[in-house]
């Protein structure tokens, strides 16, 4: 737990979308409002690969996920290799297809908790359909909520 997956439209063409998600210059807690910048830091950079670790500060607790990202120019995937309150061997994986003028991004999710905060905010997940994350991609790619 959580699995989950949903579909949202966005109004910028696929490129960007890609473009923002495999950002990880130092731009990238900019782009990513929910990521603190203190957290972020990038072990290794390729083409069409990064091994990161990015995560978010709340109010007494620094929740943080060492992520192997791998992409093309329709598929981003992450898998988890180390984390605060998740289980290594998560992932997500986030397919952008043309629709419209925008494009059509499809997410699948599925994280294992390993705290009882894991087990918390995935059950927010689970039970929300992923909207803490539709919310962020609404945030950067300019899409009403």
């Amino acid at each position: 737990m959580p699995r989950f997956s949903f579909r949202l439209d966005v109004r910028d063409p696929p490129d960007q979308v890609i473009g923002a998600m495999v950002d990880f210059s130092e731009r990238r807690p900019e782009i990513w409002p929910n990521l603190t910048p203190r957290l972020f830091r990038v072990h290794s950079l390729g083409d069409g690969h990064a091994d990161v670790t990015e995560g978010t500060a709340l109010p007494g607790v620094d929740i943080w996920e060492r992520v192997s990202y791998e992409w093309t120019d329709a598929v981003v995937r992450g898998v988890l290799t180390d984390g605060r309150i998740f289980a290594p061997g998560g992932t997500f994986e986030m397919h952008v297809a043309p629709h419209g003028t925008g494009s059509r991004i499809t997410e699948t999710y599925d994280r294992r908790s390993r705290t009882l905060l894991g087990r918390c905010l995935g059950a927010v997940f689970q039970v929300s359909g992923g909207a803490p994350i539709k919310r962020s991609l609404r945030q950067v790619y300019g899409v009403p909520g």
